[in-house]
């Protein structure tokens, strides 16, 4: 009896000990180092804090080691350095808005460094007409610090500002606000400080003459601050960052019309372009236009209406309420520009010529929507969840102004052709477009689709619109079917002619690439990350 009573115990035991997670290895000296010197709180391994960050929009990278949020230069240096030492591959993450894999581990146990910490203003220079700030900064945060000093930088922000940082959009390359006017970030930055893979600082532009130069012009010699801009954090780890500053706007206006035909409305966004009219040009298809009026109801938004009221004035704000939501018509595609000048005798002559392109393409309809957009340019990224709590996800080219056309139309028969596999999978697409500088087009077809929200989604979106939107069932074989899709998409569209933005891990850029300019960028990597722990598996 004894002995039987034993061998209960003894299993009791050991079913016990299986039923305990697996005891976690030893923290290595370097977590312990890191610890130590950034304090215990900007040091993360729990196992929400992986999860979590281990997860963009669309996907989940490797498992990560640990989370490292320096708070000063000194201390991104001090943790680059640290694992370095240690042959750690580094990730850094900036407003973690990214849908191309740009800040997902591919290795397994690498050390993700998260800059939203560092994000002071470090230089504002109204004089020289600079502004130098760190690079875990918002835009949002940007635009209210150089609001009062009735200035701004050139290109301003994404959409996504309230969220996205000055650095994610510098290491992924970034367009909307200002963009059609003044193109994309990379257009508008003068230099940078960026943190080497053995803790060293490379600094750009002309104050990299060292001494009392101050970084006031991009060029003094070859053009290293364009190096950094769209490397998706292959190089280094922007650490600071300076722009140009223009003064604000003195006078605005809007225009809004509404095609029958894709292309006419492609056509007529060209022609804004190529003329300079507009500071933003942007278009949406009926399927897109259809998801943002449910999600942003215009007569229900309160805020919105008064800050066009404040911009716009009260008359304004009057015509906003009383077009509300239904301002194109639902199988409409629909152009809206905003228009800047330094007088309003400028606005009116660039709204004039906006008006004749379009009434030759297309028709007038109410200017409700690129109105409330400058009203609320910056909002909170509910976007990557649909009104009815779908799933969503963007790919995207740029195109030249005289390919976009075609290119659009073989992008809509390409999807035509796979109809019946869409409505298998409850697949629907709809395309945003919008130009950059005087030079192109940006078509971006975005897919919806029904799939359960993922830990990312659950801290990202606000939880007031999470549960208004509500959560589809599981659907892992649709969200598959969508990465397969958005794959084949971004192949045909660099067949086509496109290049693109936001590489990250997902879109080519070696492929086809010229062998001289591979062999250069090869050679430059490996002089500044001889071990390739800077975000490796990024610009394949």
């Amino acid at each position: 009896m004894a002995e039987a009573l034993n061998e209960q115990a003894t299993q009791a035991t050991h079913a016990a000990q299986a039923r305990r997670p697996a005891a976690k290895p030893p923290l290595p000296a370097w977590f312990t180092t890191l610890q130590v010197a950034l304090g215990a709180g900007a040091v993360a391994a729990d196992d929400a804090t992986l999860d979590f960050y281990a997860q963009d929009v669309f996907s989940q990278g490797e498992a990560l080691a640990v989370v490292v949020s320096p708070s000063a230069v000194d201390e991104l240096q001090l943790t680059v350095k640290t694992l370095a030492a240690a042959g750690v591959a580094m990730v850094p993450r900036g407003g973690g808005l990214s849908y191309t894999d740009g800040y997902l581990a591919r290795q397994k146990g690498s050390a993700l460094i998260d800059l939203a910490r560092m994000d002071n203003l470090v230089e504002l220079n109204t004089v020289d007409r600079y502004v130098t700030v760190e690079t875990g900064m918002y835009w949002s945060t940007l635009n209210d610090l150089l609001a009062p000093h009735g200035l701004r930088t050139p290109y301003w922000g994404p959409l996504s500002g309230l969220r996205s940082t000055i650095g994610g959009a510098l290491s992924q390359c970034s367009v909307f606000l200002g963009s059609g006017e003044y193109g994309s970030v990379g257009d508008s930055v003068l230099s940078l400080e960026v943190v080497l893979a053995d803790g060293s600082v490379l600094t750009t532009g002309s104050a990299a003459a060292g001494g009392e130069t101050k970084p006031f012009i991009r060029y003094f010699g070859p053009d290293l601050t364009g190096l950094f801009v769209g490397d998706a954090g292959a190089l280094g780890i922007k650490a600071r960052a300076t722009f140009k500053l223009i003064p604000r706007e003195v006078d605005i206006d809007f225009v809004s019309a509404e095609f029958d035909d894709p292309t006419a409305m492609i056509e007529a966004m060209s022609e804004i372009s190529r003329n300079d009219i507009a500071a933003e040009c942007f278009s949406f298809d009926p399927v897109l236009l259809e998801q943002r009026k449910k999600r942003m109801s215009l007569l229900a938004d309160a805020e919105t209406l008064l800050k066009v009221v404040k911009q716009s004035g009260v008359m304004a704000g009057l015509g906003l309420v009383a077009s509300g939501r239904d301002f194109v018509g639902e199988d409409k595609y629909s152009t809206h520009v905003s228009i800047e000048g330094k007088t309003a005798g400028e606005v009116a002559a660039k709204v004039a010529a906006a008006k004749r392109i379009f009434a030759a393409r297309g028709q007038a309809t109410e200017n409700s929507f690129p109105k409330a957009l400058r009203a609320m340019p910056f909002v909170a990224p509910n976007s990557m969840l649909g009104p009815a709590g779908e799933r969503w996800v963007p790919v995207h080219a740029i195109f030249p102004h005289s390919t976009a056309q075609a290119a659009f139309k073989t992008l809509q028969a390409f999807f035509a052709s796979k109809q019946s596999w869409l409505d298998e999978h409850q697949i629907r697409i709809g395309y945003l477009c919008t130009t950059v500088a005087q030079q192109a087009v940006l078509i971006e077809p975005v897919f919806y689709w029904n799939d359960s929200h993922t830990a990312y989604h659950k801290r990202v979106v606000e939880a007031d619109y999470l549960k208004k939107c509500g959560e589809p069932a599981a659907n892992p074989s649709a969200t598959a079917a969508v990465g397969a899709l958005k794959a084949e998409t971004a192949r045909l569209m660099r067949i086509l002619g496109g290049i693109h933005f936001q590489i990250g891990k997902f879109y080519t850029y070696r492929e086809g690439r010229n062998a001289a300019a591979l062999a250069l960028f090869d050679a430059i990597k490996k002089q500044l990350d001889p071990q390739n722990i800077m975000n490796p598996g990024v610009l394949k």
